[in-house]
């Protein structure tokens, strides 16, 4: 926009000077050069043509992006960061608004810098951006999504998240007596009733595997829950 506004002002410069060079330079005649009209004409038609386009032209004049225009909530995030850039929960939120809006990779940046900005310390940042990386691959918390979540265990051994995630994790790699703590564990929290109908069948499919039975379902690892 800033391009055609001087674009547009070069052409009128030009069109105002084809018309009052003409009345100001010295004639022959006897009349003399009309500089008062040569000014008016000036003025009319630079502006004359302002006027006219900002009465026709479609582009809001008064709009200030800042103020007066509606920002969507990631954009107020990145707003808020930018003049904040150490807050840990601005970034944690940004990294779960791209999780919403499915932009994985950006999620994941997002999280792994909230993380460093207390020093590889925050559980939250961890199990959201293990979270990240399994949505990206479609996967299971194989490899770094899997040392993630135990990182966060260690940092905080009483998030539900974390603990859902490690026990699935521990199951993987066929540590039952551990992957059954961890279930239990969170049972042992009282979560929703749906969530200790899975929690108790996941218990005992792994006493039946322990008792050599074959175990009543098979035992999926939980996909990641968004927010």
């Amino acid at each position: 926009m800033i391009v055609f506004i001087l674009f547009a002002t070069m052409l009128t410069a030009i069109a105002a000077g084809l018309i009052v060079i003409p009345l100001i330079r010295p004639l022959r005649t006897q009349m003399p050069p009309a500089h008062w009209a040569a000014l008016l004409a000036c003025v009319v038609l630079v502006g004359g043509s302002a006027g006219l386009y900002m009465k026709f032209s479609n582009w809001s004049w008064r709009r200030n992006p800042g103020v007066d225009s509606p920002q969507s909530p990631i954009e107020q995030i990145i707003d808020h960061l930018d003049a904040h850039p150490k807050d840990l929960d601005g970034w944690l939120k940004l990294g779960k608004s791209y999780v919403i809006l499915q932009e994985y990779p950006l999620a994941v940046r997002a999280f792994r810098h909230a993380d460093h900005l207390v020093g590889g310390r925050s559980a939250p940042a961890l199990i959201g951006e293990a979270e990240a990386m399994i949505l990206i691959h479609d996967s299971s918390l194989d490899g770094q999504a899997g040392a993630l979540i135990e990182r966060a265990l260690a940092i905080d051994p009483d998030s539900p998240k974390a603990l859902f995630f490690g026990a699935a994790e521990a199951m993987r790699r066929g540590d039952l007596p551990l992957a059954k703590a961890r279930f239990s564990k969170l049972l042992a929290m009282n979560p929703p009733p749906d969530v200790q109908i899975v929690l108790k069948r996941e218990i005992a499919a792994i006493n039946a595997k322990l008792a050599g039975k074959k175990p009543a379902s098979a035992v999926k690892a939980p996909k990641p829950v968004r927010g």
